[in-house]
């Protein structure tokens, strides 16, 4: 066996685990920094979720073991995430609507658990690359709502305060409403920590574990909580709500539409981090790998007790910057989290909660900023997918801004994939080339052939538009000039759906009506097949071909100087059917 390279039985020789150390310094010293990121942050997660400190620790545990263990980027960093444990919130929130008599802590491991299913099923069934049909935009707004809806959730706390309301507006009145009431010391210790935080420089050295340890030391000086500062507490990794009876009698089935948000918005989060994070590192990663590895941590996070666990930008781009260059540096800072947690257990239970309130404001901030939208409207392009993501998951609440950014990225993909886009093509003087006729007006045509191209993958969404628009250029042109020959372009088209069938048997019928005949060329071998398949007479497999247009249109030539040597059974049967146009 090896480990990042060496043998794991030569590192029992002390030399070689000297030249192990020194090989991986930069490893150690990024896995340390990473840790004193992860630690406030789990704990501070755990308390947008509703649940104990513990939750968020236990979800870093499973995050940070099993990712490191079986996915496939060396350098992404999987915890619990600031998205994550708001959709979790939400999700909780929703269903104890309706489980009045269910712990808040049995529902939330039930719904981590069932999310780790979600991706584990979507390996099984071949969706490594799902997350691509939720549009950037529409990320990038959501991601920019819940930074702006966690940041608004935080004031309480930040200020000291008891915030009743209900939802993000309910919220935010209930606590200007009692703004007489804040806390003079709360107040000054959370926003002098968030100041610190905001104008931290020091990449290598986490700002919020300086922030957090000197918290927590001033706490051993000062009576904090006389002052109306709420500390975080004691608390134990031991979840007694969640045990095998508790999850046996869970409601599995009511949780499966919640779950399903929470598993995509993990998903969608972990997919651009990973990427994000392989393409800095020059890695090459491999998504049902990493579906797998989430799914694994997510239902190990559930099991015990923990939130929901995805990679996150934030901790990932600290471990890069830090200096990360192999697993080695999420090992260590695993084997640092072991070591806090044997001896540091009270001293974590003494953070301050404005403390936590400032580094989960700090944490999210990268989201608010406007740099990852700003290109949108330079481009003049889906700035109202942009607005409408961010101001759906803001008014109308987490689960449902989330449910309606999903369906505007499928109505997006539906809109632009049912817009036709077919293009008359002619030959390019001096080469074998045939291009559009609108971009190339110098074109030369080919007399009795008609060259269309379909310009886009034929879908049931667009298969009856697209060839109602190739029957109408044909009509247009038979007005113009005779036709006898039909070549159409496939190439776009990798595979044909039943309804695709059905419009191409159409349109050849439509075309063997006009008197002229019919060939589809540059054909994928999925699409070929399905039409030979279909066996209708109308389209002989000799007429499905896989050759190129300018060959296509060699042999349309061919069949047609063959047919003017018959000039008398030809022009009557293309006469006819220009009577039926």
């Amino acid at each position: 066996m090896t480990l990042m390279g060496h043998r794991a039985t030569n590192l029992l020789n002390p030399s070689e685990w000297v030249k192990f150390c020194r090989s991986h310094a930069c490893d150690f010293s990024a896995g340390l920094s990473l840790i004193g990121l992860l630690i406030p942050e789990a704990v501070a997660y755990a308390g947008i979720a509703g649940l104990p400190p513990s939750a968020g620790l236990i979800a870093l545990i499973c995050g940070l073991l099993i990712y490191t263990a079986v996915g496939s980027c060396r350098t992404a960093v999987v915890s619990a995430t600031s998205s994550s444990a708001m959709v979790l919130a939400a999700t909780v929130s929703s269903l104890l609507a309706t489980h009045q008599q269910a712990h808040p802590e049995t529902l939330a491991a039930v719904l981590v658990m069932m999310t780790g299913f979600w991706f584990i099923l979507a390996r099984l069934l071949g969706f490594g690359r799902a997350s691509s049909f939720i549009a950037k935009p529409v990320l990038r707004g959501v991601t920019m709502g819940l930074a702006f809806t966690i940041t608004l959730m935080q004031l309480p706390k930040l200020f000291g305060l008891h915030a009743t309301g209900s939802g993000l507006w309910g919220r935010l009145l209930d606590t200007i409403s009692h703004i007489h009431e804040v806390s003079p010391s709360a107040a000054a210790l959370g926003l002098g920590s968030l100041a610190v935080l905001l104008l931290w420089r020091w990449q290598r050295l986490p700002g919020s574990l300086i922030v957090v340890a000197a918290a927590v030391l001033l706490s051993y000086f000062v009576p904090l909580e006389t002052l109306g500062i709420e500390l975080v507490g004691p608390f134990s990794l031991e979840r007694t709500a969640i045990s095998f009876q508790t999850l046996a009698g869970a409601d599995w089935i009511g949780t499966i539409q919640m779950s399903a948000a929470l598993c995509l918005m993990v998903y969608a989060e972990s997919y651009s981090s990973i990427h994000a994070a392989a393409e800095r590192s020059g890695q090459q990663t491999v998504p049902n790998r990493d579906i797998v590895a989430i799914g694994l941590s997510n239902m190990a996070s559930g099991f015990f007790g923990g939130l929901a666990v995805g990679a996150g930008f934030s901790a990932t781009s600290l471990n890069i910057d830090s200096g990360a260059r192999s697993r080695v540096s999420n090992f260590f800072a695993l084997a640092v989290l072991f070591l806090a947690l044997a001896f540091l257990m009270p001293q974590i239970s003494r953070i301050p909660e404005p403390v936590l309130a400032a580094v989960v404001i700090k944490a999210v901030s990268g989201g608010l900023s406007p740099e990852p939208i700003r290109p949108y409207f330079e481009w003049k392009r889906d700035r109202l997918l942009v607005i409408a993501s961010f101001c759906s998951v803001t008014i109308l609440g987490v689960l449902n801004g989330l449910l309606i950014s999903v369906v505007l990225s499928v109505a997006l993909i539906l809109i632009r994939v049912s817009q036709p886009h077919v293009s008359v093509m002619q030959k390019l003087p001096g080469s074998h080339s045939f291009v559009n006729t609108k971009l190339f007006p110098d074109t030369v045509p080919i007399p009795g052939v008609l060259v269309l191209r379909m310009d886009q993958p034929l879908v049931f969404a667009n298969a009856e538009e697209s060839f109602k628009k190739a029957r109408v250029l044909l009509t247009e042109q038979l007005r113009r000039q005779p036709v006898k020959e039909i070549v159409v372009s496939m190439e776009e088209a990798a595979d044909l759906d039943g309804t695709c069938v059905e419009e191409v048997l159409k349109f050849a019928q439509f075309v063997k009506k006009a008197g002229c005949t019919l060939t589809l060329c540059r054909m994928h071998r999925r699409a070929r097949e399905v039409l030979v398949g279909a066996a209708n007479p109308i389209l002989s497999p000799d007429r499905l071909s896989y050759l190129s247009v300018d060959r296509a249109v060699k042999e349309a030539q061919e069949r047609i100087l063959f047919e003017s040597r018959a000039p008398e059974s030809f022009s009557g049967k293309n006469s006819e059917g220009q009577k039926l146009l």
